[in-house]
């Protein structure tokens, strides 16, 4: 007995080292990308989802990472863009990003038309992924100053139809389940019937949608034969699609809920010239983190595994299947609902208001076990008429489930807060047609994660390219970037083998007038380009034009009037921006010597200033022209180069041109007696003028350099909230028309997990909806919503 207990333990250890063995190359495959491919995902919330041309459109960034939706303080800046149905550029903004938090503001002129838009965000990291991952919302934009444009229906696709085998392939032989979508012009889920037949016209079997136009059907596809679906719409029109081939050896997956805490996963397989009961593997993810792995042998064709249900995080977990050789065959996405998430409290201190009068909500935050939990969040209250067009897309939703999928996931919210007992079956045929998405096995096992875009740590990085006459590359040319004014910034970047350039730009807001150059005594045949720093990969969305009823039309009209009256009355607090605080000191810190030229006897010639009271800089002329020799204090030598000679934060390389330029128009002159360290770049000390008013006082840029206005981070708009806490204030005959009552990006709840907001109603009478999305420190996301109602008890 003892030596068959040995021999038995033996077995057990050869087989679990040999399961061990197998995967291991998987895992480490796995974990090495893990660790290279870091991701964000940035979600909006904004302030509504219909607006009219003329308003503002409002808007709070969350940065999470991708594995546990913590804040994330990687990118420090967020591009946000509108498109329309083609893809065109409508509006676009880079934003500020600061510990995984960002707002914003985006007016909307009236050169847009009415119609459906997506308002996009990514970071420069986010790039090196599909662009199908960065955050999509569909907005309506109405413009009431332009006529409504006829629709062309008969260029649309009435219907589209997908049919998706679970686990990814039909086997003939082998019984299947197969998710099916069905969608309209618009991308929305449609009601029909189908059916499936052979080549033959034999039905095999029919199959009509649980919802939004999502179902599944199994059926066992015979050798030599093909099958299409002929769906029937409520109109009576039909449709014939070709179903996905048949495979004749394969791997075919099932799974299903075993009991209420287990989930069953039965393989089944026909393998060519196989082996006596091959092995197969599942393995488990979920967002880049490994919870499953398992080795079983095929007996007569079948296996199965049962997974805990304990064992799964929140969320979306892939379950991939692969063979003895470690490819993927099969892959399942299996939801299993949250556990953690923020139960968030909207609490008024009354019901109903007159207009004009304070609103007080207490906002209490607590996390799943009912604990108080400091979070961030932000708030939107706006009337709540039949404009009011909810997405059903919440920062729940989208980091859970649509921020993982490709495609259009209609309503996804439903699956979140519904009672209706469809919702778990249905969100299950959620999972079953969009397998295979955000995670590609094929680059793990066979490429090395290359990132083509870096992640912006410290502000917006310029991109550009240096090009010979020819535009080859330049190679390893020197290039200078500088914002001329008072408050200057300079950078220096080299060009690399590709002819590449990158000036990372830290505090950088605003439209500025930036130049770019190269030292023209060393290059002058350089052409420098600057390249777009927005995204041009575009993804597919079906959008609609806005069609308006006669009663909409009515409300659009009382809208866009309010709408205008306060553009016209309160035109200065809607364009009031909160400028940054600028740095007065220059990037080279406090210099050695600094001079006003005032305090001195004012001369006519720069030679002769730099002579007579300039003591930290020698003056020399050669038969090339001018030099300045500066002083190293730290060395007690002289520098043998020429300085960083600068006018108004522009390198200036000739320094004949600035021993020409007139010394009345300089301001004051700073220096630098010892060495510069800027980047890839030394300087033999610095030697900068500054004008009276910071504006190159009339200097001529050398015609080779380029000279643009740049758009930088955005300037924070302030958001408009009148108080009312007088009567005097109260009977303003200024009339107050604001739809959108309150817009606040940024409240942080405090160690009890409460904020109290205060605001005033305006002169419109109606209900009104509270709408409040916040992030904790762990990464539990919450929404809620809340009412209330202002009527005007002086009529």
């Amino acid at each position: 007995m003892k030596l068959h207990l040995s021999f038995f333990f033996l077995i057990i250890s050869v087989s679990a080292s040999g399961q061990k063995k197998g995967i291991d190359p998987l895992v480490q495959k796995f974990d090495d990308h893990r660790i290279h491919s870091l991701q964000e995902k940035l979600y909006l919330h904004i302030d509504r989802s219909l607006y009219l041309t003329g308003e503002m459109l409002w808007f709070k960034i969350y940065n999470v990472d991708g594995t546990l939706h913590q804040p994330i303080d990687v990118s420090s800046v967020a591009y946000v863009e509108i498109l329309d149905a083609t893809n065109e550029v409508i509006l676009q903004t880079k934003v500020e990003l600061k510990k995984g938090f960002g707002d914003g503001s985006l007016f909307l002129p009236a050169t847009i038309a009415n119609g459906q838009y997506q308002i996009r965000a990514y970071t420069n990291w986010m790039r090196n992924a599909s662009a199908e991952f960065y955050f999509h919302k569909t907005i309506t934009i109405v413009n009431t100053f332009r006529k409504t444009e006829s629709e062309n229906n008969a260029s649309k696709v009435q219907l589209d139809a997908q049919f998706f085998p679970e686990g990814g392939n039909l086997v003939t032989g082998l019984t299947s389940k197969i998710g099916f979508r069905v969608v309209d012009a618009s991308g929305h889920g449609i009601n029909f019937t189908g059916t499936v037949y052979n080549q033959n016209n034999e039905s095999i079997v029919s199959f009509q949608p649980l919802q939004f136009g999502l179902g599944n059907f199994s059926f066992t596809p015979k050798e030599n034969e093909q099958y299409h679906a002929i769906i029937t719409d409520q109109k009576g029109k039909t449709a014939t699609i070709k179903l996905p081939s048949t495979f004749d050896h394969g791997f075919v997956i099932q799974a299903k809920d075993s009991t209420e805490s287990l989930i069953k996963i039965k393989v089944s397989a026909k393998i060519a010239d196989a082996q006596t009961d091959p092995i197969v593997y599942l393995f488990g993810h979920a967002r880049q983190q490994k919870w499953y792995s398992e080795m079983r042998y095929l007996k007569k064709g079948s296996a199965s595994f049962l997974i805990n249900k304990k064992d799964l995080p929140d969320g979306i977990s892939h379950l991939t299947l692969f063979d003895a050789n470690l490819l993927p065959v099969c892959e399942r996405l299996y939801f299993k609902q949250l556990e953690k998430k923020l139960n968030l409290s909207i609490q008024t201190n009354q019901p109903v208001y007159d207009v004009r009068r304070k609103v007080t909500i207490n906002l209490d935050v607590k996390n799943q076990f009912d604990k108080t939990i400091p979070s961030t969040l932000s708030l939107a209250v706006y009337k709540n008429d039949s404009l009011s067009i909810d997405t059903n897309e919440t920062i729940i939703s989208y980091l859970w489930l649509t921020s993982d999928l490709t495609g259009n996931i209609e309503s996804p919210n439903y699956y979140f807060n519904s009672t209706d007992v469809k919702a778990k079956e249905a969100l299950d045929n959620v999972m079953l047609t969009h397998g295979w998405r955000r995670f590609s096995w094929n680059n793990i096992l066979t490429k090395t994660v290359m990132n083509e875009f870096i992640p912006e740590s410290h502000g917006h990085i310029i991109k550009g390219m240096v090009t010979q006459p020819d535009d080859s590359p330049a190679q390893f040319v020197s290039t200078y970037l500088s914002t001329p004014g008072k408050n200057i910034q300079f950078n220096g970047a080299r060009s690399n083998e590709k002819g590449e350039i990158r000036f990372e730009m830290a505090d950088f807001y605003g439209l500025q007038k930036i130049i770019f150059q190269t030292d023209i005594t060393k290059d002058s045949t350089s052409k420098i380009k600057i390249l777009n720093p927005f995204s041009t990969d575009y993804t597919a969305y079906s959008l609609s034009s806005f069609r308006p009823t006669e009663v909409l039309k009515n409300q659009l009209l009382e809208r866009s009037i309010a709408m205008q009256v306060q553009d016209v009355y309160y035109e200065d607090y809607i364009t009031r921006f909160k400028n940054p605080i600028p740095d007065s000191v220059a990037f080279y810190g406090k210099p050695d010597e600094k001079y006003l030229l005032d305090d001195y006897t004012r001369f006519p010639v720069m030679e002769e200033v730099m002579r007579e009271y300039v003591p930290g800089v020698y003056v020399r002329k050669n038969r090339d022209g001018f030099h300045f020799k500066v002083l190293d204090n730290v060395n007690k030598a002289v520098f043998q180069e020429d300085p960083l000679v600068m006018l108004d934060g522009l390198p200036i390389f000739d320094i004949d041109k600035i021993m020409e330029f007139d010394p009345l128009k300089v301001k004051k002159l700073d220096v630098l007696t010892r060495k510069y360290y800027i980047g890839q770049f030394t300087f033999p000390g610095i030697v900068s003028y500054t004008t009276y008013q910071g504006d190159l006082g009339g200097f001529q840029i050398d015609p080779r350099s380029i000279s643009i206005n740049y758009e930088g981070l955005q300037l924070h708009r302030e958001f408009f909230s009148p108080h009312y806490e007088t009567p005097q204030q109260r009977s303003s005959r200024l009339p107050d028309q604001r739809n959108l009552l309150f817009w606040a990006p940024t409240l942080i709840t405090n160690q009890n997990g409460k904020h109290l907001v205060e605001f005033y109603t305006s002169d419109l009478t109606g209900e009104y909806s509270i709408v409040v999305e916040g992030l904790a420190g762990d990464g539990s996301a919450g929404h809620a919503v809340g009412n209330f109602t202002v009527k005007n008890y002086n009529n």
